[in-house]
């Protein structure tokens, strides 16, 4: 579990630290005040930097926006910048050898992420061998024609990644690399995309995970007997639909079987956090808008079955919310249960980009008892 954070020079964070990470935390603030960065901080760090996961993250901001145009337009001579630069403060890739994204505990200097843009001499040993020897900016020369740049990732003194900053995203030359990277999941807003819903669900199927899962959509509606995935409809003539699988319910006094999504849209979400939770074992769970497609009344009793589930699975959990009845139905929930959870409110802050409020029971009771703005 990660006990505290502290992260610097990732997007709009200069420096964000945050002392104490309970099993499961909850996160408000106003929009731009940080909340999904510090779940793509999370997702970078439980990735160990990898370079799928960094592509991942700035595709999904649209972050490649100048390379998709670039080739439109074949005779363009504008130059592209690296889409990696958007994950830096500033949204810009720093000189070489300049601050380095880090993130990690607080109290640890060994286990600190950080990824830092460099600078590399390509020559050979005299075995034929290809090398790299990183340089200095200033000792970079003219006549110089192997070199390379990159963005170097290190946990403690070790080297894991070394990503070329020329590549992109339809590259298949970056030497795929593995490290024992912290098992995550992540709920976005937008919900969890088909294939890997599917990925989950087979991770899972015939176990007894099924039944965590098929009894947290009772929650919503009690008639729900079981759940499956069905089909690879990849013959249909929708591409958008290709090896789609469908999650389907049976359902108390019904012979047919119905798809999740006929009955609204909480069911959608529950059923995505819930499969999204149990495929976490032992690991991180980032879920962003808690709220989506949920009515208030459902809140307390997920809130219940995720701290129930985060303990007998050993995941924590990190989610943020705009919505006050997830708040409120959060903290029905952790006022039994102190050290189980924390509450933190993210704020705007001139001078590190922003800042953390942590709240105790006693704040957070207050501020729903009188009704003071705390998301």
């Amino acid at each position: 579990m990660i006990n505290s954070l502290i992260i610097r020079n990732f997007r709009i964070f200069k420096e964000l630290k945050i002392d104490k990470l309970s099993r499961v935390n909850l996160f408000v603030g106003k929009n731009n005040s940080g909340k999904s960065c510090l779940l793509e901080a999370l997702q970078i760090y439980a990735a160990k930097g990898n370079s799928v996961d960094l592509y991942k993250i700035v595709l999904s901001r649209d972050e490649d926006w100048e390379s998709l145009l670039a080739e439109k337009r074949k005779n363009s001579i504008r130059k592209i910048s690296a889409p990696l630069g958007y994950l830096f403060n500033g949204y810009m890739l720093p000189d070489i050898n300049g601050k380095a994204i880090e993130i990690g505990p607080c109290d640890s200097e060994a286990d600190l992420l950080k990824i830092r843009h460099r600078a590399f001499h390509i020559t050979e040993d005299e075995e034929g061998r290809r090398i790299r020897t990183p340089v200095e900016q200033e000792s970079i020369e003219d006549d110089f024609i192997d070199i390379q740049t990159a963005l170097e990732v290190k946990q403690g003194e070790k080297r894991l990644y070394y990503i070329p900053l020329e590549y992109n995203r339809y590259s298949s030359s970056m030497r795929k690399r593995e490290f024992n990277h912290i098992n995550f999941q992540v709920v976005p807003t937008r919900q969890i995309n088909d294939s890997n819903i599917s990925a989950l669900w087979d991770n899972i199927n015939l176990t007894d995970l099924e039944q965590e899962i098929v009894s947290a959509l009772k929650i919503i509606d009690p008639n729900i007997l079981a759940v499956a995935l069905i089909g690879d409809v990849s013959n249909d003539r929708f591409n958008s639909r290709k090896n789609k699988r469908i999650p389907i319910v049976r359902y108390k006094g019904i012979k047919e079987r119905i798809p999740l999504k006929t009955m609204g849209d909480g069911l959608p979400r529950l059923f995505h956090i819930i499969l999204a939770l149990v495929n976490a074992k032992d690991g991180l769970l980032l879920i962003d808008e808690f709220e989506n497609g949920l009515h208030w009344t459902i809140h307390p009793k997920l809130w219940n079955i995720i701290l129930k589930l985060s303990y007998e699975l050993n995941v924590q959990v990190i989610a943020t919310t705009h919505n006050r009845d997830c708040i409120k139905g959060f903290y029905e929930v952790w006022k039994d249960k102190k050290e189980d959870a924390s509450f933190y409110r993210l704020e705007a802050a001139s001078e590190t980009g922003a800042k953390i409020v942590n709240y105790t029971q006693d704040m957070l009771s207050d501020a729903i008892e009188t009704d003071i703005e705390v998301r």
